[in-house]
């Protein structure tokens, strides 16, 4: 049986440990704001050619998509360029913070809470949509809030549903899992995640990914 003094000397390394695993957690999501923001800075895109892509997917795409750097963005108008299909971008009614330490603590905050962040303007899911793209950077392990608020909302039923991810090392995260628990009838397909800092170059591997889950011919 411990004393007091190795019980107390237990205690204290077990809240070092938890503190050690918070603050490696809280680097990381404040590495990939950082670098987010400055790929977003730097990195350019030929313009989506939005107009042919809708003729090619039609109403049968939809890509439904999270971002506040503006790297899940761009990754999803790589995705449209090859899918076609329509675009639509989650918007909570309170914006997120755009300083860094600030969103840090508020995703933190609103996870810790299952927090439910109310969207600025709703979804539309055509009946005619089969296939559903659902992207999102890992916050502290998972979706953003806004995208629980969104599956939670939206029941996508037996349709196809293929995440994409942005991270900074922690790629997907339990976020698959997550997926799979809201939407437990989909046919959920291999996902795709890069590194916020690599959007600019990833079209090559975004094309290559596409062609494996039979989104794109081979042609």
């Amino acid at each position: 049986m411990k004393n007091g003094t190795e019980k107390a000397s237990t205690a204290r390394e077990g809240r070092d440990r938890n503190r050690s695993g918070d603050s490696r957690s809280r680097r990381e999501f404040l590495r990939g704001l950082a670098l987010g923001a400055a790929a977003a800075m730097f990195a350019t895109f030929p313009a989506p050619r939005y107009a042919s892509a809708e003729e090619k997917g039609g109403s049968k795409v939809l890509i439904v998509y999270f971002s506040h750097s503006g790297n899940t963005r761009r990754l999803a108008e790589l995705i449209h360029e090859r899918t076609g299909g329509r675009m639509a971008e989650l918007r909570t009614v309170t914006p997120y913070p755009q300083e860094y330490d600030a969103v840090v603590e508020m995703a933190k905050k609103e996870q810790k809470s299952n927090a439910r962040p109310p969207l600025a303007a709703p979804v539309s899911i055509p009946a005619e949509a089969r296939t559903i793209f659902i992207g999102y950077p890992n916050w502290w392990g998972t979706f953003p809030m806004p995208v629980f608020t969104f599956l939670e909302t939206h029941d996508l039923g037996d349709r196809t549903v293929i995440p994409f991810c942005t991270h900074e090392g922690s790629r997907f995260g339990r976020s698959e899992r997550d997926l799979r628990r809201l939407c437990p009838r989909a046919r959920i397909l291999k996902g795709f995640e890069v590194r916020g800092s690599r959007v600019g170059q990833a079209r090559g591997d975004v094309e290559t990914w596409l062609r494996e889950i039979g989104m794109v011919n081979a042609g």
